[in-house]
């Protein structure tokens, strides 16, 4: 396999889809295999892939009453980047192809890069960086990703360094930023931040209400003026702005007096109006946001 073959099967990567819905299942586990790849972990038994996936679904996922793990554990393989070692005795469902939890449970299979994908992985070990922020690219918004890449404990700037690589970073929309800047007035929607230095505004960023990724459009009724605290805030589901524009923040999201400030005092409360109305964010991306990125439900308003 070449480095190009394996690239090709990243970004050709089969997700899940029904309607609008995300489903961030396999993106997330290989950037958790990558990171473990990468720590020199190269069989990762379902025992220890489930609770980690699990809380990575938890935490950048949409909001679900439940997150499977086996799934993309076991679907990975059909992608040609996952094999099973000990699959034997596993129990395949009444509805499906798939294995039922309790079998992958009680015979633990460990997962792996298939030979070719790892003897390429390490001949190149720039590689990891760079599959990495193609999955980050492709399914999920910039303002997280240094989150995620926390979480799956993977360092891009050390993988990049010692391969003396350099990191390719995605093209940004100007003309989006400039329309939704404006639009707002050059100041946070939610709380009217706009810190210049000098003649320069820092700190307030266009945000997508649907994400880029989600075949959100750059268009001024998908975007928000936004801090760049509410920004990250809004990618991560704490608040959203719900149909009829007002700031909507989640029950579970809470914290001490900072975050009463800087968020619960917002809540029920309307987002600065465009410059226009014809700008407002439109019905079906706030939607979105509600039903595939908020983590709900809502406080009482």
């Amino acid at each position: 396999m070449t480095p190009d073959a394996l690239r090709a099967r990243v970004a050709s990567l089969t997700v899940w889809k029904s309607g609008e819905q995300r489903a961030p299942h396999k993106p997330l586990l290989l950037l958790y295999v990558l990171a473990r790849f990468a720590d020199g972990y190269e069989r990762l038994p379902f025992s220890e892939v489930e609770p980690r996936l699990v809380g990575l679904l938890r935490a950048f996922g949409p909001a679900r009453k439940q997150h499977h793990a086996s799934y993309p554990f076991w679907r990975l393989q059909n992608d040609g980047l996952w094999t099973l070692d000990g699959a034997g005795g596993l129990v395949q469902r009444a509805s499906n192809s798939d294995p039922t939890l309790t079998s992958l449970r009680r015979e633990d299979p460990a997962g792996h890069f298939p030979p070719e994908v790892a003897a390429v992985l390490r001949q190149h070990p720039g590689l990891v960086a760079e599959l990495a922020e193609t999955l980050l690219d492709a399914h999920f918004p910039g303002s997280i990703h240094e989150e995620i890449l926390d979480a799956v404990g993977l360092d891009l700037a050390a993988l990049e360094q010692g391969a003396g690589g350099r990191r390719k970073r995605r093209r940004r929309d100007p003309a989006f930023r400039d329309r939704v800047l404006r639009a707002y007035g050059y100041r946070c929607a939610v709380c009217a931040y706009d810190g210049r230095l000098g003649h320069a505004l820092v700190g307030v960023d266009a945000a997508h209400v649907r994400w880029h990724v989600a075949y959100g459009e750059d268009e001024v009724t998908n975007g928000l003026a936004l801090c760049a605290l509410h920004h990250r805030l809004l990618d991560r589901g704490v608040w959203t702005p719900a149909p009829g524009g007002l700031v909507v923040v989640a029950e579970d999201a809470h914290g001490g007096e900072a975050f009463e400030q800087w968020m619960l005092r917002y809540h029920g409360v309307p987002l600065a109006s465009p410059a226009s109305a014809a700008y407002r964010v439109a019905e079906p991306n706030a939607a979105w946001h509600v039903r595939e990125v908020f983590k709900g439900p809502a406080r009482p308003v």
